[in-house]
């Protein structure tokens, strides 16, 4: 099995919209699957229609209140989830450096239970966002086809590999690059990724998410893409990107 983070320290890049519609994909692919919200904002939380206020929650578990395995909440949509709240401010304050593990410690006895243990990050370099990536085996960094986001992934793969690595010998760990608001009727989003492809080459997935107001709907109705419009460009794109995870999980070593 795999845990898999969505990453990046710029904010509004579609994080929160791959970690939800990607487990959503492959719960219908029949794959068993657990979304942590690592965000204080919980916005993973309310997409799949849970309550945020509603205990136990992600905030529980680092107090030791409960085990991450009595936390867990189903959904509608057949994924499992850990949940957040904006409780989770006060661990982000309490947590010390040393403690980058503590989510890795906790997902360690509900692996066997998991095809998948997706996680979604909050932004920028605070200690649950390290926590999140510190966790992973792979790393999905959502990057919205813009020079700005790009600067991002630079930024993130640089603090990856120089820091986490390092520090705590996670060099097992993957990354690839998974550009989101792709709008492929303008020469600027090929052209960004064009100019990515050259500096990451095979780590830039093949797969993008096109640009689209129907997310938006998406998360106002709490019904990911997948039951709101099957057909539309995006559910296609995060399907078929569940399909390359399910093929990387299984040691195809698929192209990306």
């Amino acid at each position: 099995m795999r845990v898999i983070s969505f990453s990046i320290f710029k904010g509004g890049t579609g994080k929160t919209t791959s970690s939800v519609n990607t487990a959503v994909a492959l719960a219908r692919k029949g794959k068993k699957v657990l979304l942590v919200d690592l965000d204080q904002q919980a916005s993973a939380t309310r997409y799949l229609d849970l309550d945020p206020e509603q205990a136990p929650s992600l905030y529980d578990v680092y107090m030791g209140a409960k085990p991450a395995a009595l936390a867990i909440k189903r959904t509608k949509f057949g994924v499992d989830m850990l949940t957040s709240n904006g409780l989770l401010a006060a661990i982000e304050e309490a947590l010390e450096p040393g403690d980058e593990l503590k989510l890795a410690e906790f997902l360690t006895p509900l692996k066997p239970t998991y095809d998948f243990i997706l996680i979604d990050t909050p932004p920028g370099k605070a200690m649950l966002a390290f926590n999140g990536l510190a966790a992973a085996d792979l790393i999905i960094i959502p990057a919205s086809a813009e020079r700005m986001a790009v600067d991002g992934v630079a930024d993130l793969i640089s603090h990856v590999q120089r820091i986490m690595w390092n520090k705590f010998s996670l060099s097992h760990q993957e990354l690839r690059i998974l550009f989101t608001m792709y709008r492929a009727t303008t020469a600027h989003s090929p052209a960004i990724v064009s100019n990515a492809r050259k500096i990451w080459r095979d780590n830039i997935l093949s797969v993008k998410i096109p640009h689209s107001t129907v997310f938006s709907r998406s998360y106002d109705a709490k019904t990911p893409m997948a039951l709101l419009e099957p057909k539309h460009s995006g559910a296609i794109s995060y399907d078929v990107f569940a399909d390359w995870l399910i093929k990387y999980n299984d040691g195809q070593v698929p192209a990306s």
